[in-house]
Formats: C-alpha cells, sequence, structure tokens
C-alpha cells in the first residue's frame, strides 16, 4: 500500500462539541462495538459491522452502508487508550470514494480528548494527515453529522 507523503498540502481538522453526560460514557461511545454500531458514520449512514482491540496496537474495523453504494471499511490502530481523558488511532483511507481523497492511500491520525466540565464533557477531535483540502471539507461534514448522530443515541 503507499501512504501519502507529508507535504505543505496536508491537512488538519479540529471539531469540538459538548455532551451532557460523563467522560467515561463518552468514551465507551467510542469504544464499545455495540454502542459504536448505533451512532457511527453521518446520518443516513449504517455500521454493518464494529469490531474493537481496545489496546495500543489494536485493530478496529467499521463496516460503513452509505444509503446508496457500496459499503466501505474504516479501520486503523489504537495509538493511544487514556481512559477516559484521550483515545487516538489512524484512520485508513484506501481508495475510497470519500470527498477529496477519491482513489489516495493516506493513513491519518484522529485524536479525541475528552474535556470534563462539570457533569457536561467536551469533545474535541483533531483529525492530522488529510491529503487535499477537499478532503478535510469532507471530513469535517462527516464528523459533524457523526457528532449529530451520537449526540441523538447519547442524548
Amino acid at each position: 500500500m503507499n501512504i501519502h507523503a507529508a507535504s505543505p498540502q496536508i491537512q488538519t481538522l479540529t471539531l469540538s462539541h459538548t455532551f451532557h453526560v460523563s467522560a467515561e460514557r463518552l468514551f465507551d461511545a467510542w469504544t464499545d462495538p455495540s454502542l459504536v454500531a448505533q451512532w457511527f458514520g453521518p446520518a443516513g449512514f449504517t455500521l454493518s459491522g464494529a469490531e474493537t482491540d481496545l489496546t495500543v496496537g489494536g485493530a478496529y474495523r467499521f463496516r460503513m452502508q452509505p444509503p446508496e453504494g457500496e459499503a466501505f471499511d474504516h479501520y486503523g490502530v489504537y495509538k493511544v487508550i487514556d481512559r477516559p481523558s484521550r483515545l487516538a488511532f489512524t484512520w485508513i483511507l484506501e481508495n475510497q470514494s470519500c470527498e477529496g481523497s477519491d482513489d489516495l492511500n493516506c493513513e491519518t491520525l484522529v485524536t479525541l480528548d475528552f474535556i470534563e466540565k462539570g457533569d457536561k464533557t467536551e469533545l474535541v477531535i483533531t483529525h492530522e494527515g488529510l491529503p487535499t483540502e477537499k478532503a478535510r471539507e469532507g471530513h469535517t461534514f462527516g464528523w459533524t453529522s457523526s457528532l449529530e448522530c451520537l449526540e441523538q443515541m447519547i442524548g
């Protein structure tokens, strides 16, 4: 597999959302396959499979089904597991038709910071290494919509 080399065009996105739940509950929503399957993906997408090996170096794989078209996988390995404050994992885009990433092979890094604020938790998502501005825009939409789905599930 060819990994996209670093260049000045590499993009990073950062998003945050505050949830009315504990950091532990929010962390579980990202790491328990039965919970992940209930919300992960933009609105209209479903998860037909979710597998996690929640160890540093352990793999995860999410099988996503868009409203139209063929299912595809998002997968990678866990780099940091600091329950309930931080989770980091690689995010593999391999020949996927994600806007701005069409036919690109690249490994990016997603870091989730869970910041407790009383009875709420702010989630900060940092997604580094996106190959193009268009990919950053597409992932901004995907993550924003996914967080809305998570809010509905965890609410």
